[in-house]
This record gives structure tokens, sequence and C-alpha cells, in this order.
């Protein structure tokens, strides 16, 4: 489980409610096309031997406590950690997108 306060939850949800929209504020185009273009499955996201560390690496993303910061700590990332990071994200908004779509049917 993600432990994050109330004000870092009512950010994240600013953030993905932006890129909902296109605007993404957490990741600049270039790097969304180099770790979102990739062919493979996502399999590796929901892979039980990675579910610990990639929850881990979302925590720790989304409690630093400021857009900078979360943008420093994923240049920190090895290209692994960062392409489960940024996958991870986005499969975050697109369930948030079919959600939002769902309850309006």
């Amino acid at each position: 489980m993600i432990r994050i306060s109330a004000a870092q939850m009512q950010e994240i949800q600013y953030i993905i409610q932006q890129s909902m929209n296109g605007f993404h504020v957490l990741f600049d185009n270039d790097t969304i096309k180099r770790f979102c273009r990739e062919t493979r499955t996502d399999d590796d996201i929901f892979d039980e031997n990675k579910a610990r560390a990639t929850e881990r690496l979302l925590e720790m993303f989304m409690s630093t406590p400021t857009i900078n910061g979360r943008r420093s700590f994923f240049e920190n990332l090895n290209d692994e950690e960062k392409s489960l990071l940024i996958r991870t994200y986005f499969h975050i908004v697109e369930n948030n997108i079919q959600h939002k779509r769902h309850s309006l049917n």
C-alpha cells in the first residue's frame, strides 16, 4: 500500500488530472516517447516479483514534495526504474480516464 499525506494526494490528483487533459507536468515529451513507445507488453509492471519494487518506487516518487523534486528523483533513476515508473504512472492516468468515462455512462 502506498502511503502519502492528504496534501500529497491532492497534488497527485491534480497532476493526474492534468495528464488526463494531455498536459504532462512531470515528464517531457522526449522522455514519454522514450519510455512509452516500446512495443513490449506492460506485463512486467504487474509481475509479482517486481510489484513491491514498483510500489516502493511509486511511493517514493509520489511522496517527493514538489514537481521539481519529482523530476529530479526521476532523473536519478536507472533506465529500468524510469521505464517502470513512467509506464506505471501512465497506467494510473489511463485507469482514471477509463473510470471517468465509465462513470459518465
